[in-house]
């Protein structure tokens, strides 16, 4: 994946990098000497994903973001292989609220509720993968409405394999909406979703997120302008 930065959407890129193992995006924009605005495309040029924000030059009075990342203590004297996934996920809105999907055993949290969306496929856009994965989780069409954040999570641990993995997640973040919604059904049977809902916005509170999903929901759910029909 590449990160471009232009100063206004119609400026040439002032700012450009391919994201390295284990570094936050947004650590590398600001020791570059820029602060993301906000998120303009996602998309695939030439068979690289790249992700270009809307930047402003970094000021005395900003601080430079903290990198943070969980390790795994092993008693074996082990080298974790190296991983980077790309991902693409969504905030799915329609009147019957946000669309909710929950994680099968085939995960380390099985049980707790997630955002719809998975891994991008090679040759595939970040856009594509988002629309491919919510109907195959959820069997829901849907239009993506704005690309909402590039998130990064960097841990070492175990893999569902028992592979020592050093694990590098980025993760494109789309808002959608669904004009037509139906009762969701799971068409990827026995993989990372057991199934999937409709969740009432005023609700979602209520239920176990896992940590990035929550943190997306109170960042963004709020502001679209379908919630408001959501929460009814």
């Amino acid at each position: 994946m590449r990160v471009t930065g232009v100063p206004h959407p119609l400026g040439a890129p002032v700012v450009g990098f391919p994201v390295e193992h284990g570094r936050h995006p947004r650590v590398t924009l600001f020791d570059e000497g820029f602060v993301p605005v906000r998120p303009l495309s996602a998309a695939l040029v030439d068979s690289e994903i790249v992700f270009t924000w809307l930047v402003r030059e970094v000021t005395a009075a900003d601080q430079r973001p903290a990198e943070r990342h969980t390790v795994y203590v092993s008693s074996r004297q082990e080298q974790p292989r190296r991983h980077q996934r790309l991902g693409a996920y969504a905030l799915v809105f329609s009147e019957r609220g946000i669309l909710g999907t929950v994680n099968s055993s085939a995960t380390r949290v099985p049980g707790t509720w997630a955002l719809p969306g998975g891994g991008i496929d090679s040759g595939e856009s970040p856009s594509e993968a988002v629309l491919r994965e919510i109907y195959e989780e959820t069997g829901q069409d849907t239009e993506i409405d704005r690309v909402l954040s590039l998130e990064s999570e960097h841990w070492v641990g175990r893999s569902m394999a028992g592979v020592l993995e050093d694990f590098h997640a980025l993760r494109v973040i789309y808002s959608a909406v669904c004009d037509n919604p139906t009762d969701p059904v799971v068409h990827d049977v026995g993989g990372s979703t057991l199934r999937s809902a409709w969740v009432p916005l005023r609700s979602w509170r209520s239920l176990h997120w896992t940590n990035s999903s929550r943190a997306l929901l109170s960042q963004f759910a709020r502001r679209h302008p379908r919630s408001s029909h959501a929460e009814r």
